[in-house]
């Protein structure tokens, strides 16, 4: 039976030197995610995804037009500018929207939450850039894409 993936967490975190670490695992639909990632990432709301206007605000100030624009996004955590990261309904793909714009621009993250817990994973304790992208590669080749956000992580790796 292959290894789970919070084992494989757990023992990444033991190998780059975390043993004091042991990061809780959130579901996620059928996976799971470390409740806390580098890169300052949280996946507090994970195991129970909501809209976004009913964790930004009051629900009740949100116009019909902006719900409708963003339906099709469930928030699952934030990253450490307070973005929220949502997987898009239909999709399955994990897009970051930027709150500075009333969530109008949206980041591509990764295309399914199993494959944005593989590219954290990679991510761990990674400080060459072109090994990160090549592991990022083969996980998820979209996700390495100009201007996505593992795109921004890989440019500022090692500077």
């Amino acid at each position: 039976m292959a290894e789970k993936f919070a084992e494989r967490w757990s023992r990444k975190e033991c190998d780059c030197g975390f043993e004091a670490v042991a990061s809780k695992m959130i579901a996620c639909g059928p996976d799971v995610l470390p409740a806390v990632a580098a890169p300052c990432l949280t996946f507090d709301r994970a195991d129970r995804p909501r809209p976004i206007w009913e964790v930004f605000g009051i629900p009740s100030q949100w116009s019909q037009a902006e719900r409708e624009h963003l339906a099709p996004y469930r928030v699952i955590g934030s990253d450490g500018a307070g973005n929220p990261i949502c997987v898009e309904q239909g999709t399955g793909a994990v897009v970051l929207l930027d709150h500075e714009d009333r969530f109008r621009t949206r980041h591509f993250v990764n295309s399914s939450v199993r494959q944005l817990a593989e590219c954290l994973l990679a991510y761990m304790g990674e400080e060459q850039p072109e090994r990160l992208l090549a592991a990022l590669q083969a996980i998820d080749p979209t996700a390495v894409a100009e201007r996505s956000f593992w795109w921004h992580e890989i440019a500022g790796l090692g500077t």
